[in-house]
């Protein structure tokens, strides 16, 4: 489910111009569409600083997975004030003097790795003299004669004067020239026409100094390395204040830039949910006129609290767009039974869903909604193990004392003998259910497609649906006439209903849909094209039906992968560890098959069929805040 937007335009006099922020900021699902002024100087400089130090440092806005798990949360600022300068002065003596002693260390390690590099990059200079103990200082006052240092990729001689090779390494030389000063000119030219590149000789002794200067840089290397995990320790200990300061004067930031000055007025354009226009005339009709109501493109999700944790899997293909449905809440359900029918075993669905849980209850933002998501694939494999009789790969009679209540729930238990008829029958139920879900597709798009052009939906899109719900009644009267495509006799398979009866109405039906396809889409291209279009469609229709098949082989593979698994028992107390490592190694990598699998479905197969994508997230200005709240008081 999904929430429209629309954009106000606020006129008011320029003097209120503060209060105008102040009632945005308490407002909060507001978003700036225009921003003309400049936020006060204060506001500016220390959320200027503020961002310097958080990008400097690395500061994670959320807590990793790892971190969940262990237990860490994070830590909320609550920042109030009557006014910007309030809350401002708030935050300055909260939080923002984390800023400042995180950027003291930062910038005590910042003079160190430049220290640093800047030896390394003297040494690096020094290199091709090493083992040269004569002090090179006299170099620079000959007068009569001329010496000079090159580095060449192989031994090179001058023939006008004296020079010697040294070899400093794989294809490096350093070439020593020696002559009159006269002949300096001579000796450059033959250095150019050889590709060599000059080195300044150093002063004093090239040996001595590459000693002095490798001792300070492993002075400085490990100066360096403590001062990096000072920064790294106090980064840690103050991430949630350095968050808080950065996320509330951000938002201060930007309710301080609204208004565009026009004479003693200011205007302002502003987005907010269509359900909240009423409660903003009620909070500005007394400091400005509102006017200028129109639609906006972006949408805000919301559907209720369990469907909600599946927004991120609809966002991975785009927030639906203004005429499009949003199909979280059916992703809800179908997503996990699909993993759950993939992955059908009690135990290690009961992992998953405490593994789940606490990513949910410990986690924020998008990391407790695929903590929520992971806890319902988990439940969802659980009752899929339950009705099938598994537990860890063992039979769920093997529990004990529950073991049998437990065995006569497993009535899917007859799947799981890996029988021919077990295994047909599991395809043929994989099957009905994608041709469910496909139909499912076909429909929102024809019903989507209603909203913005009836033609388009009645003569393009039903017609499609129909067609291929004709095509699988045809197919289910093939079968059931021994594939002799004789439509008329025999009963159609899975429904019993006699061939003559079913296929009188569908071949028909699917016919007329198929014409009326045909004749629409001619209209709008040429017939060769709207040909090769259908011809494409019936090729998907076959295709995409039969992809999900890999909901009964990825069913059959986990019993068979835990049935050689579990046959390690007869090791006895040796096969405990591999039992342990094993269902872990199936829990990863099994399921993040499953997982994979379960997408392809939804992305590939379903979304394809009505989904486009094109919207865009509604986000007010306090929207990102996950580690300050800020109160208007």
């Amino acid at each position: 489910m999904k929430e429209p937007t629309v954009i106000l335009t606020l006129a008011s006099d320029i003097q209120k111009r503060e209060e105008i922020s102040k009632r945005l900021l308490k407002f909060g699902r507001v978003k700036i569409i225009e921003k003309y002024a400049n936020a006060p100087q204060e506001i500016e400089e220390a959320a200027n600083f503020v961002i310097n130090v958080a990008e400097r440092a690395e500061i994670r806005p959320e807590l990793g997975y790892t971190e969940i798990i262990q237990g860490k949360t994070i830590k909320k600022f609550v920042f109030k004030g009557s006014n910007l300068n309030e809350i401002l002065n708030d935050v300055k003596q909260n939080v923002l003097g984390a800023a400042y002693k995180l950027n003291e260390k930062l910038q005590e390690l910042e003079k160190a790795e430049s220290e640093l590099t800047n030896l390394k990059n003297e040494y690096t200079k020094l290199l091709p003299f090493k083992g040269v103990s004569t002090d090179l200082t006299f170099i620079s006052n000959l007068k009569r004669f001329v010496v000079k240092f090159y580095l060449s990729k192989e031994p090179v001689t001058f023939e006008c004067c004296l020079s010697s090779v040294l070899e400093r390494g794989k294809d490096e030389y350093l070439i020593v020239v020696s002559a009159e000063a006269n002949k300096a000119r001579e000796i450059e030219q033959i250095a150019y026409s050889k590709g060599l590149v000059e080195l300044q000789p150093p002063s004093g002794s090239p040996e001595a100094n590459l000693k002095e200067i490798s001792k300070r840089i492993d002075d400085l290397q490990r100066n360096f390395l403590k001062l990096n995990e000072e920064v790294k320790e106090l980064k840690l200990s103050l991430e949630n204040e350095i968050n808080a300061a950065l996320e509330s004067l951000q938002v201060l930031k930007e309710v301080s830039e609204i208004g565009k000055p026009e004479g003693r007025f200011i205007i302002s354009k502003v987005e907010i949910l269509r359900s909240d226009i009423q409660r903003f005339y009620n909070n500005f009709k007394d400091i400005a006129i509102i006017g200028g109501l129109s639609d906006a493109d972006e949408v805000e999700l919301k559907n209720p609290m369990y469907m909600k944790n599946f927004d991120p899997l609809t966002e991975t293909q785009g927030i639906p767009g203004p005429y499009e449905i949003d199909p979280t809440p059916i992703i809800s359900i179908i997503f996990p039974f699909f993993f759950g029918f993939m992955f059908p075993d009690m135990g290690q669905g009961l992992v998953l869903f405490i593994l789940g849980f606490i990513i949910y209850m410990k986690g924020w933002k998008n990391k407790k909604k695929w903590g929520a998501m992971l806890a319902s694939f988990g439940a969802a494999a659980t009752i899929m193990g339950l009705l099938s009789g598994e537990v860890f790969g063992f039979d769920v009679s093997s529990i004990p004392i529950l073991g049998s209540f437990l065995e006569r729930l497993a009535v899917l238990r007859s799947f799981s003998s890996l029988s021919t008829e077990a295994i047909i029958t599991m395809l043929s139920v994989a099957i009905l259910i994608g041709i469910f879900h496909l139909t499912s597709g076909y429909f929102l798009d024809f019903k989507q497609t209603l909203r913005k052009d009836k033609e388009a939906a009645f003569f393009e899109k039903l017609p499609i649906l129909i067609a291929y719900i004709g095509a699988v009644f045809i197919g289910l009267s093939i079968i059931g006439s021994n594939y002799s495509f004789n439509l008329f006799t025999g009963r159609a398979a899975l429904i019993g209903v006699p061939n003559r009866i079913l296929s009188s109405i569908t071949v028909p039906v699917t016919a007329i849909s198929v014409f009326l396809f045909l004749f629409y889409t001619v209209k709008k291209e040429n017939p060769l094209d709207a040909s090769i279009q259908f011809m494409f469609i019936i090729i998907e229709f076959l295709a995409n039906t039969i992809s999900y098949s890999r909901l009964a082989i990825l069913f059959l593979v986990h019993i068979v992968l835990m049935k050689t698994l579990n046959e390690t028992v007869a090791m006895g107390a040796v096969s405990l560890p591999l039992l342990i490592f094993g269902n872990l190694g199936i829990m990863a990598l099994e399921g993040l098959i499953v997982y994979i699998q379960s997408l392809r479905l939804h992305v590939y197969e379903w979304f394809t069929k009505f989904y486009m994508g094109n919207g865009t997230r509604f986000k007010g200005i306090t929207d990102g805040l996950t580690h300050a709240l800020i109160y208007v008081v």
